[in-house]
């Protein structure tokens, strides 16, 4: 009888054992784990984030964040080579969908920078076919400083002057062998020019050209003596 009532009690303390909640395993004990105070941004080209249950084998999906979501990382884990960070309310993200807040900083200004751009680009081709006169600054016609002014205005705010060597200092010196669309492209003397343009992408600029042609699209030409090869160039996006 002794022995059967210690049975029943062993088998009861197995149960009442079994029973007990998991036991979770504390930063200390998990050697992945080192705790961190490390600011990042979540980022996956403009997409949401997926965040996680934990790092490692088991984890689930959880739920996901905006990219651009700021966060104070808690802990950092390395499992199979990868980087991760847990975030607010004990989820993990993957380090590969964060960037420094600097790096994120510098791929906000090149989307807005891109942005403008296209905003140059399509204004000023929205410009081919209208009047050439002189001193006008549009809606309906333009000289190509008028012209040049006029757009960069509408499209990113910038106020150039209405004066092709006054714009001539506005923005930085490039190459006239590596543009980029928005650039501004100036003719005739290197120090006094005489006509700018905007350049649009695919060795071309649009200018606002003459009384007779109007504002036209032109091809950058690469002959010293053409009228279209420029003396200089200017980025002031």
């Amino acid at each position: 009888m002794k022995r059967k009532f210690s049975l029943v009690l062993l088998l009861l303390a197995a149960c009442l054992g079994g029973a007990q909640p998991a036991y979770a395993a504390t930063d200390s004990q998990d050697s992945n784990i080192t705790i961190v105070k490390k600011t990042r941004v979540a980022y996956n080209k403009g997409n949401k984030v997926n965040t996680w249950t934990t790092y490692g084998v088991g984890k689930k999906l959880v739920g996901q964040v905006k990219s651009g979501y700021k966060f104070t990382a808690t802990g950092q884990a390395q499992y199979k080579g990868r980087t991760w960070y847990r975030i607010k309310d004990n989820k993990w993200i993957l380090g590969t969908n964060t960037v420094t807040t600097k790096k994120y900083a510098s791929i906000k200004a090149k989307a807005a920078k891109t942005a403008k751009q296209k905003k140059v680009v399509a204004l000023a081709n929205a410009q081919v076919g209208k009047a050439y006169v002189w001193g006008a600054t549009g809606p309906y016609s333009f000289d190509c400083s008028g012209l040049t002014m006029y757009v960069y205005k509408k499209a990113t705010g910038l106020s150039l002057p209405h004066y092709s060597v006054s714009q001539l200092y506005y923005g930085k010196a490039v190459s006239t062998k590596k543009l980029v669309k928005g650039d501004l492209l100036f003719f005739g003397s290197k120090s006094a020019p005489s006509h700018v343009g905007i350049y649009v992408g695919g060795g071309k600029f649009v200018h606002a050209s003459s009384p007779t042609v109007g504002v036209i699209k032109s091809k950058v030409s690469t002959n010293r003596s053409s009228a279209f090869y420029p003396s200089s160039a200017r980025r002031v996006i």
